[in-house]
């Protein structure tokens, strides 16, 4: 297994989160991160701000200058965004090719055919690079709805995160998703200072299943 020493979900108080950029990159060095991802969300996506062209270009000049002032670190810029039932994502403010990474999530409550329908749709033009929160808003699960969709995305390369909000539900996916060669990425979706880089539940959740996690730069060579 590799050092996974990245959190790839963290919210600033650009979105719905509560901490500044110069916090969390301090919180990150403190912990020894050497990737973070700040993912905040955009108008109109559920946790957003009004004013998302604005919100985008002052939260990248706040990036910009926490790469310079902390150049081992890399911090990626990055937004979750929905996916909506159609398995288009929700539009933002600049188009998605500005971001460094995408995480595509469900905020809507679904049943497990409308799930694995909007999703499979949404993996035939990928863009996004990790699947966040898998079962987060999921009112039920059906095996057969889990393994077409643990196939596409293994068939995309994109991650399915295990996140240390939405604790999984149904972990008999990840097995599933495994078996058909996914690969997964950690994320801790903070949204205060103190949850930044809080990644021991997901570890063990990855070891205990042997699940195959990501790096980040994997990831990134997806993009474009």
């Amino acid at each position: 297994m590799i050092a996974t020493r990245y959190d790839l979900h963290i919210h600033s108080s650009h979105s719905d989160g509560y901490a500044e950029i110069s916090e969390i990159v301090l919180r990150a060095n403190r912990l020894r991160l050497e990737t973070i991802a700040i993912v905040d969300h955009f108008w109109p996506s559920v946790g957003s701000q009004r004013g998302g062209k604005n919100i985008i270009e002052n939260r990248r000049t706040e990036i910009e200058t926490a790469r310079a002032d902390y150049p081992k670190i890399v911090i990626l810029e990055g937004a979750e965004i929905n996916i909506q039932s159609n398995g288009s994502l929700t539009p933002v403010a600049g188009g998605l090719d500005q971001f460094d990474i995408i995480i595509g999530s469900f905020h809507w409550v679904s049943d497990s055919t409308t799930w694995a329908s909007a999703l499979i749709k949404a993996l035939q033009n990928p863009q996004f690079q990790i699947l966040g929160h898998w079962d987060g808003y999921l009112s039920s699960y059906r095996e057969e709805d889990g393994r077409v969709v643990a196939q596409a995305i293994a068939d995309t390369g994109i991650a399915i995160e295990l996140n240390g909000r939405y604790r999984p539900e149904h972990t008999e996916f990840f097995e599933l998703a495994k078996d058909c060669g996914c690969v997964f990425s950690l994320g801790s979706d903070s949204h205060s200072l103190e949850t930044v880089g809080q990644l021991d539940y997901q570890r063990k959740l990855a070891s205990d299943l042997e699940l195959e996690l990501v790096e980040p730069s994997t990831l990134l060579s997806l993009k474009g």
